[in-house]
């Protein structure tokens, strides 16, 4: 996958926006930005609230995530540091239905300072590129019902309702 570069004016002066694939050695940056994203849906709803421990295992589990063929870790680099990161990964549907694979966005994350300055949409179209590459159809992804800022963002570059995704308290 190539690096896609773009800039943003910020100060005065324009930065340079790239996305590209994350490695391990990013995992230590992109860490803050998954607690700061599970912080705010923590605030929005208590059932986002992460396990002890939930960065480590998350911290494991992207570096696998990374390796695996079926996997695309992003990252968009501004000013020396990482600004923000998505996560997609390719899925199966049961055998009854058709496509059989499509593209699932699992994460998706972009610094406070940064955000409505094109990074998200960056990386979104990076990732597009990437499922269509391998020969994804759709995309597939959920949405917190209480998070209208991110629901915003997802009808903007194109996501539609599809289905709703209920709890049920036992």
């Amino acid at each position: 996958m190539r690096a896609f570069s773009v800039y943003r004016l910020a100060g005065g002066h324009m930065s340079k926006i790239t996305v590209r694939r994350a490695t391990g050695i990013d995992v230590p940056d992109i860490l803050p930005l998954w607690k700061e994203m599970m912080a705010f849906h923590a605030a929005l709803d208590p059932r986002f609230r992460p396990a002890p421990g939930g960065d480590v295992h998350w911290s494991r589990a992207v570096e696998t995530w990374m390796q695996e063929e079926d996997n695309c870790v992003l990252v968009a680099e501004a000013e020396g540091r990482i600004v923000g990161y998505i996560v997609g990964m390719m899925r199966e549907n049961p055998p009854v239905l058709l496509p059989a694979r499509y593209g699932f966005v699992s994460d998706i994350c972009v610094a406070p300072e940064w955000r409505q300055q094109g990074v998200g949409r960056r990386m979104f179209a990076a990732l597009q590129e990437w499922f269509r590459q391998q020969g994804a159809d759709h995309i597939e992804l959920r949405v917190a019902h209480n998070n209208p800022t991110s629901q915003a963002f997802w009808r903007a570059v194109g996501c539609q309702d599809y289905m709703d995704h209920l709890w049920c308290e036992l």
